[in-house]
């Protein structure tokens, strides 16, 4: 999972914060300072704690949120009993997404009471914004634009105000990016934990690999999962992710997936029998109902090992090098329908192919494509929830740590 670090190379870690209170209550958190670990979450920072002990970490960085803190010394207690809390830097940009309005609200009342600003907020994050008031946290007044001046009451006297426009996406991203700018030149050729949250680590990976806010919904982080970025020469530019959403550790093996169209995406580069038969057994009691592979790379062989555990799957062989972007298009254009169901898919194929179909996923430009950096004998998982809903990239090079 970690590759060798090169000396001029910063390799960064990212981790989710574990279960917390309102992840456990369906609630909306934003950068609400509530929230605390459940029993769980400190169980699942304790494991992921001993999966990275044999890890020499540099520097950490944590969010100033209670959650990620919590995280970030149950981790560091397991790695060093005697280390000092006082290493952990604590970094206001890692705060998670700023949603005031929403905080503390259960996802199922959003649904149902902004109808219209929740669907712009899971189609179009980087349009989406909230009309907050010039009495919010001075953190939100920094990065929005002001549209009008109301009168409001306050107490026996009427106190101006002003209503201001915050875009939740666009602030964080922003933040990110100068959090970027100042702490990668600290860091050639070390390697650095960063514990902060969902939204924060999808806004970290989007801004290295240079991923639009627009795909905010695009990248799923698990409750103490890992992911890992590696960034030649420490330049921002030049970024590839390494692993991604990666829970094995807690005994999280696959993403969850209850509906939808999902893909298992396996380089076709893969020879080495021995992992393949793991990533086998990895999928044994998954539902496959059908796998797709190249002709051109014969990929068949993979094909037949890794469903060994499914006969009854629906095999294909195509001869098109552009197969996966065709079906991307096909999906694309069917946006008046919905998966009512799930259904699973294998696509073995080469790097290429496989990186072009991720940059499509995620409209970047074609020399970026290479950002992703796939591993033989790894599974990638792309996941549409429905055709209102962009692709969700749910995991990448995973491996099966069970043998």
């Amino acid at each position: 999972m970690f590759s060798q670090l090169n000396h001029d190379h910063t390799r960064v870690i990212l981790l989710r914060h574990g279960q917390s209170t309102y992840n456990a209550l369906g609630l909306y958190q934003g950068s609400s300072d509530r929230p605390i670990l459940t029993d769980l979450g400190y169980q699942q920072a304790r494991l992921t704690g001993a999966f990275l002990k044999h890890i020499t970490f540099d520097a950490i960085y944590s969010s100033p949120l209670k959650r990620t803190q919590e995280t970030a010394k149950e981790v560091l207690k397991m790695i060093n009993s005697t280390v000092n809390f006082q290493t952990i830097q604590i970094m206001p940009q890692l705060r998670e997404t700023e949603l005031p309005l929403w905080q503390g609200l259960p996802f199922q009342q959003v649904r149902e009471q902004f109808p219209q600003q929740y669907r712009c907020w899971k189609q179009r994050p980087h349009e989406f914004y909230m009309e907050v008031s010039s009495v919010e946290p001075k953190e939100i007044k920094a990065s929005v634009s002001l549209t009008q001046t109301v009168q409001l009451p306050s107490q026996n006297q009427q106190q101006l105000a002003t209503k201001l426009d915050f875009f939740p996406a666009l602030d964080l991203y922003e933040r990110i990016r100068k959090f970027w700018q100042e702490i990668l030149p600290r860091h050639i050729g070390q390697t650095i934990l960063i514990v902060s949250h969902g939204g924060t680590n999808r806004a970290l990976i989007s801004t290295a690999l240079g991923i639009s806010p627009a795909h905010y919904h695009s990248i799923e982080q698990s409750n103490c999962a890992l992911s890992v970025l590696n960034f030649p020469k420490s330049r921002l530019e030049f970024a590839t992710l390494e692993t991604m959403n990666h829970a094995s550790h807690i005994g999280e093996h696959l993403p969850n997936h209850k509906e939808g169209l999902r893909l298992f995406l396996i380089p076709s580069t893969s020879r080495n029998r021995q992992q393949l038969q793991h990533l086998a057994q990895l999928l044994k009691d998954e539902t496959i109902d059908f796998s797709i592979s190249s002709e051109l790379d014969n990929s068949d062989g993979i094909t037949s090992q890794v469903l060994q555990n499914h006969p009854l799957t629906v095999q294909l062989q195509v001869l098109r090098q552009d197969f996966l972007e065709l079906w991307q298009k096909k999906i694309k254009a069917r946006n008046c329908s919905k998966f009512h169901k799930s259904i699973t898919g294998l696509v073995v194929a080469s790097d290429r192919i496989l990186q072009r179909f991720l940059g499509k996923v995620f409209t970047i430009k074609s020399e970026r494509i290479y950002c992703f950096t796939l591993q033989p004998e790894t599974l990638t998982i792309v996941h549409y929830p429905n055709t209102e809903h962009p692709p969700i990239l749910q995991a990448m090079n995973l491996v099966n740590l069970e043998f």
